[in-house]
C-alpha cells in the first residue's frame, strides 16, 4: 500500500512540473483600429506595420502606435516586467518578436511619432528596403538614438500630417512610395 501512495504521489507530482513547464507561449493581440490607444502618447494605434506591443509577464497587453512609443515605455518602466514585445514587418505586417526583427532608420521615414524606424522581418529585407529608397540605415536599437524628426507638423490626433506623396500627388498614409500596403485589411484613405 505505501509503495502505491508513492508511486502515485510521483505520478501526481511529475505531471503538476510538466503541466506548469508548458505555459504557452505570449502571442500579440489583434488590433482594433480606433478603439486601441497608445499606452504612450494615447493616440489610436492603427493596425498597420507601425503598431508595436509589449505582453507582459502577468499577460497584459500593451499597445504602441510607434516603436519610439514601445521604447519609451521600456525606458521609463524597465523589462523585468515585459515576457516579449512584438514589431510588424514593414512589407507585410505580420507579427515578429522585436528581438528577431531587423529595423530601417532615416528621419524621412514616415512614422505616427516621427521616430523614422520600420521593422522588417530579416536583415536582407532591410537593407533592400534602404537600397530601393536611397535614402537610411540599417540600424540596431541597442546603440539607436532614438531622435524624434519634428519636421513635420502633427494633425490634431498627434499622428503625423504628411504621409508619403506618389507622383500623383496622393497620400499613401505612411507607406513608402512603391511599397505594398502592409496590411491587406487596412483601407487606403485617398
Amino acid at each position: 500500500m505505501k509503495k502505491w501512495i508513492t508511486t502515485l504521489g510521483a505520478i501526481v507530482g511529475i505531471s503538476l512540473m510538466i503541466m506548469g513547464c508548458g505555459k504557452q507561449e505570449a502571442q500579440p493581440a489583434e488590433i482594433a483600429e480606433g478603439v486601441d490607444k497608445c499606452d504612450i502618447c494615447h493616440m489610436h494605434v492603427p493596425n498597420d506595420h507601425n503598431a508595436t506591443q509589449i505582453v507582459l509577464k502577468d499577460g497584459k497587453v500593451l499597445k504602441f502606435d510607434d516603436i519610439g512609443c514601445m521604447h519609451e515605455w521600456t525606458e521609463k518602466n524597465g523589462t523585468e516586467t515585459v515576457d516579449v514585445q512584438f514589431v510588424r514587418d514593414y512589407y507585410t505586417a505580420e507579427w515578429m518578436k522585436a528581438d528577431q526583427a531587423a529595423y530601417a532608420y532615416d528621419a524621412t521615414f514616415k512614422t505616427p511619432m516621427s521616430y523614422g524606424i520600420y521593422s522588417f522581418k530579416d536583415k536582407t529585407a532591410a537593407e533592400s528596403f534602404v537600397q530601393e529608397q536611397k535614402k537610411g540605415v540599417v540600424t540596431d536599437l541597442k546603440a539607436h538614438t532614438w531622435e524624434r524628426s519634428m519636421s513635420e507638423h502633427m494633425n490634431k490626433d498627434g499622428h503625423s500630417s504628411g504621409g508619403h506623396q506618389q507622383q500623383d500627388g496622393h497620400s499613401t498614409e505612411g507607406h513608402s512610395e512603391g511599397t505594398p500596403a502592409a496590411d491587406s485589411n487596412t483601407k487606403s484613405k485617398h
